[in-house]
């Protein structure tokens, strides 16, 4: 690459020649005015401005702004409001103050706004002076870089808790008395056999019973068959008895169930027919005899006891994250719910809750050294992955601003540059080698991986796949973008990744995405990132700003980085000239082979000052 620098230093010469001739001639000038000193009056007799000056005029419009010596003042309101909303500086003001970020106010003490200032505050001296010929005049300019960093976003996420009315069945066994009267008997009768039957009004297990009997007509030695037994009644007209059934043990009975019995006189052999049992049934039909049953039955009753059941619904894993605070976001009364008929009622202070928790803190990423320096202000952000909704990384682009100092005149007025610093911020080329270097050391380099390759599928400036884990909020993080230096808590972090977070230090990486690599029931359990990492920052510079923004060949996804290298087809196509080098220009500087941009000026000064010299009579 040393043999661009002979082209290099001779067009810095030609850049010099021309401060160093304009203040030969203006000697030369002052010469010649002061021997035609008077002969100013003379020479503009018959002189007519409008014919040699282009767009003259003795009225321009802004006379109309001054109202002589003794007026008081004119309104500039309206003209400046006009002015500001037509021209078109007042639109770049305008636009400028509507596109700056509310939270990326300028600092008063970057170079641009510091160097205005100091214009400011000695105004007069600039203006109020006369010419006395040529005076020292140190010249400051301000170098404008522009840099690309990434940073992680503050992501908070949120879970709710919410409460809902349920309950529980509670049984209890009670002991119950029951009567079923003879208006809740039926009567058949079926063939010379008696049938009665009753509805049984609840459950339970019976454990014991009785049939009560009023004879309005007497039963001769009737045998009967209820509840599984059989016992036998005899009554005469007008007597009562009280009969006990021998209910077998654990006989239970279901509400609504038919209990059935039947029977007849002559001790269950029955009278014939018009005698006895038609008898006995004709006389319980009309009621002028009676059954009456009583039970006793263990019951088991159940009552429904009210409590309240929260759920949490997460969408993530809350190991993931933090939690940072919680709101009520239903709040508190007293509901009701409806049970078997049965309304129960309970008062909650508040029903729902969401549930707050930092799952990503912002970081500064490799942003940290322009978001520190006072001379760099946020020209852009914009987000650079999208995971889940959230904007997870967020790319910035800074200017940042270097205040320079060089050495000139003034004369008469206009500012001379003595050295090659100052004409080159005047022409705005101040990174003009920096630049030029950079480009010629990017080709160089893909050259000779080019050559290094001498194959069929020749690729330059390949990169390297390589991921790390996201750990969660509050513990390590083995895909911080720097820090990585001091290897503080990052004992759980392999090689690999302490590795990658070097070279993230380095701005060797490109960050491609980030995604889950472990999920359970729609969970995500863990994550990670995806990078590839180059060899140099040129390799980096071009596979970002040449392949990615000139050719628009992307770099895959997190989970599968497309790191390959950059075909000789795709190398012909990018436009190096363009490309920001800025982040390569301090490596430039600590190279000893390459002089920086004050060293070469001064040699190329020296040389052209020695040839005027050997050229002097």
């Amino acid at each position: 690459m040393k043999r661009y620098f002979p082209l290099l230093i001779a067009a810095a010469s030609f850049c010099l020649v021309t401060p160093l001739v304009a203040n030969d001639q203006f000697n030369q000038g002052m010469q010649q005015g002061s021997a035609s000193k008077g002969q100013g009056a003379s020479a503009i007799q018959g002189f007519k401005p409008a014919e040699v000056i282009p767009g003259y005029t003795g009225s321009p419009p802004e006379s109309g702004y001054y109202g002589g010596v003794t007026s008081s003042g004119v309104d500039m309101t309206s003209p400046g409001s006009t002015a500001l909303n037509t021209s078109e500086a007042g639109k770049t003001i305008t636009e400028s103050i509507l596109n700056t970020p509310p939270d990326n106010k300028p600092s008063l003490d970057a170079p641009f706004i510091a160097g205005g200032l100091a214009i400011k505050d000695k105004a007069e001296t600039i203006t109020g002076g006369g010419f006395s010929g040529c005076v020292e005049q140190p010249a400051s300019f301000t170098d404008i870089t522009t840099h690309q960093c990434l940073r992680d976003t503050k992501i908070e996420q949120y879970c709710t808790r919410t409460a809902t009315i349920t309950g529980d069945w509670k049984y209890t066994d009670e002991y119950r008395e029951v009567t079923i009267p003879h208006s809740q008997f039926r009567f058949s009768m079926n063939g010379l056999n008696l049938v009665f039957s009753v509805t049984v009004p609840l459950a339970g297990t019976v454990e014991s019973a009785s049939l009560s009997v009023y004879a309005g007509l007497y039963f001769l030695n009737s045998r009967y068959n209820f509840m599984n037994t059989a016992f036998n009644v005899q009554l005469i007209t007008g007597q009562s008895g009280t009969f006990t059934i021998p209910v077998p043990s654990g006989f239970t009975v279901t509400e609504g169930q038919v209990l059935t019995g039947s029977g007849c006189t002559a001790n269950g052999n029955c009278l014939p027919q018009g005698n006895g049992d038609r008898t006995i049934y004709e006389s319980l039909v009309r009621g002028a005899s009676t059954f009456t049953l009583k039970l006793r039955m263990k019951v088991r009753e159940k009552e429904w006891v009210p409590r309240v059941e929260w759920s949490e619904n997460c969408p993530f894993s809350k190991a993931e994250g933090a939690m940072t605070g919680s709101q009520c976001v239903e709040p508190g009364e007293t509901r009701t719910v409806v049970v078997e008929g049965k309304a129960y009622s309970i008062h909650q202070d508040c029903w729902k809750w969401q549930d707050t928790y930092l799952t990503q803190t912002e970081t500064e990423g490799t942003c940290g050294e322009y978001m520190k320096d006072s001379a760099c202000t946020v020209t852009r952000s914009e987000c650079a992955d999208m995971v889940d909704g959230f904007c997870v990384s967020q790319q910035v682009t800074y200017s940042c601003e270097r205040k320079k100092e060089g050495n000139g005149q003034i004369c008469g007025g206009e500012f001379f540059c003595k050295d090659g610093s100052c004409a080159q911020a005047q022409t705005g080329t101040s990174n003009m080698f920096g630049q030029a270097v950079s480009a010629l050391a990017a080709v160089a380099a893909a050259g000779e991986d080019v050559a290094a390759l001498n194959g069929v599928d020749v690729r330059a400036f390949t990169g390297e796949a390589q991921h790390c884990k996201k750990m969660a909020v509050g513990f390590n993080n083995c895909c911080k973008d720097s820090g990585w230096g001091q290897d503080v808590g990052l004992s759980s972090c392999s090689s690999e990744e302490k590795a990658l977070g070097k070279a993230k230090d380095k701005k060797l990486t490109v960050y491609v995405g980030e995604y889950c690599s472990k999920k359970v029931l729609g969970v995500c359990l863990e994550k990670k990132r995806g990078y590839c990492v180059f060899d140099s920052k040129l390799a980096r510079i071009v596979q970002e700003q040449g392949r990615r923004d000139q050719l628009g060949v992307g770099f895959g996804g997190g989970k599968s980085p497309d790191c390959r290298g950059i075909t000789v087809d795709e190398l012909q196509r990018l436009d190096f000239g363009v490309m920001n080098f800025s982040d390569f220009y301090d490596d430039l500087s600590a190279g000893s082979e390459i002089p920086e941009d004050q060293a070469l000026l001064k040699k190329a000064q020296d040389i052209i000052a020695e040839k005027m010299k050997d050229a002097a009579p």
